[in-house]
């Protein structure tokens, strides 16, 4: 049975866009993810603590359903590595609020996410995969969004 939260990211992901490459879905999210940490740095500095929470818990979201659907048995070293790698932010994230400088927390975290965003958006580039907002690139295999995210998870993702 999987946790409630991770069920409502799921179900937001398969609302979205189907006709995207499993690689521009990730990068995607990961800019999602960017965006709404965005917002939670703004809200803090701003002293609007519930909107902080509120942003950062959906970022919470986005790299929780990203975790869940990692196969540890196809993916192996990859998957591992995901895997820490997103429940470190899950947990770094989870605390920004109560910190005394929630700010400079929440930019800690951003820094993190911005790295590994920007080699997702590297490799789709390598594959002639530009990420767009309106749409998908003319080339790669179309499927639902969670499926995409299995082929993220299985190191599956080709152009």
């Amino acid at each position: 049975m999987r946790n409630p939260y991770v069920n409502k990211a799921l179900a937001a992901y398969a609302i979205a866009d189907s006709a995207v490459p499993p690689l521009v879905a990730v990068v995607r999210l990961y800019e999602k993810a960017l965006t709404h940490l965005h917002l939670a740095r703004e809200a803090a500095r701003e002293r609007r603590f519930d909107m902080h929470f509120k942003h950062v818990e959906r970022t919470i979201l986005i790299l929780s359903g990203l975790d869940s659907i990692l196969d540890m048995d196809k993916g192996k070293d990859v998957a591992a590595t995901l895997r820490g790698f997103y429940r470190s932010l899950i947990r770094q994230a989870g605390t920004m609020t109560a910190k005394r400088d929630p700010v400079a927390a929440t930019d800690a975290v951003i820094r993190q996410l911005a790295i590994m965003a920007k080699t997702w958006q590297s490799i789709a580039a390598e594959r002639g995969m530009v990420p767009t907002s309106t749409g998908a690139p003319a080339k790669g295999p179309h499927a639902s969004v969670i499926g995409r995210s299995g082929d993220h998870a299985h190191g599956r993702i080709l152009a």
